[in-house]
Parts: structure tokens; C-alpha cells; sequence
């Protein structure tokens, strides 16, 4: 089966300080940023560490790390009405908060394989890219196992 058209305007234009990220999805990676200050992650890419407020991308304390791509459901909720395309053809859908295995990183993504009845809380669930353009792709998850 073929990949559906991203239309060009759900594409985001890339600030540098998240280039890594999505040149990572391109990659079929998930990169986050790890402060070595005080050792936890993030997502989405920052300049400053938003746990310590210590680590930065000036002071080189935050760094580029590959992410196992697994994590928990931590909330979800199902879109049943979407008015803009693709998205209107898909409902109902599930949209995941993911807390990843990496301590302190928590991503947002659809979960197009799973059945709305079927999500859960604390189901173990694994990334997925779709690619989007040559810079872009978007982390989706999928259940593990």
C-alpha cells in the first residue's frame, strides 16, 4: 500500500535547534537532547534544559542522544471529527502522550494501527516513522509485541 500525501502545509518549517530531531526521522531515529547536568531528557529539542534550567546548547551540556524508540502511553485520547485532509479520512484515530524509555522525554504521536477501542494507559508502545518530505518524517507509535 502506498503512503498517503503529506500536504505541504502540515510539514514544519525546522528551527535549528531541532534540525537534529528530524533529520534523526528521516534517519528512522528518534533523537532527543540529554543534559549532562543533570542526566534527564527531553523532547521537544530546546536550547536550555527544561528539567535543571543548567544544561545548554551553548555551554555544550545538552547533547544528541538515539533513542531505543520504545516507551508507556502516558494519556491518549481518540479524534473523532477532523475537518482537514488527510486527517478527516482517518477518524477516528489515537493520539498517544508517550513517556519514552529515556527518563524525562515524553512525545506526542498518532497511533494509526491501533483500533481507539484498543488504547490503552501503560501499554508498552514503539516508534514508527512516516516519512513526510526529504526532511521530514513523523514519529508515529505502534503497540510493542
Amino acid at each position: 500500500m502506498a503512503e498517503p500525501e503529506i500536504p505541504k502545509y502540515l510539514i514544519p518549517q525546522i528551527q535549528p535547534e531541532a534540525a537534529e530531531f528530524w533529520a534523526g526521522t528521516v534517519r528512522g531515529e528518534l533523537r532527543v537532547q540529554r543534559c549532562m547536568t543533570c542526566g534527564l531528557h527531553q523532547h521537544y529539542p530546546r536550547s536550555v534544559c527544561s528539567h535543571c534550567g543548567l544544561g545548554s546548547l551553548d555551554a555544550g551540556t545538552i547533547e544528541w542522544v538515539t533513542a531505543a524508540g520504545t516507551g508507556i502511553v502516558h494519556s491518549f485520547t481518540v479524534i473523532r471529527q477532523h475537518g482537514i485532509p488527510p486527517f478527516r479520512t482517518d477518524v477516528p484515530f489515537v493520539v498517544a502522550l508517550v513517556d519514552l524509555t529515556e527518563q524525562g522525554a515524553r512525545i506526542l504521536g498518532r497511533m494509526p494501527s491501533i483500533d481507539p477501542g484498543d488504547a490503552r494507559i501503560a501499554m508498552t508502545v514503539r516508534a514508527m516513522f512516516l516519512p513526510a518530505s526529504a526532511d521530514v518524517a513523523f514519529v508515529e507509535f505502534e503497540p510493542e509485541g
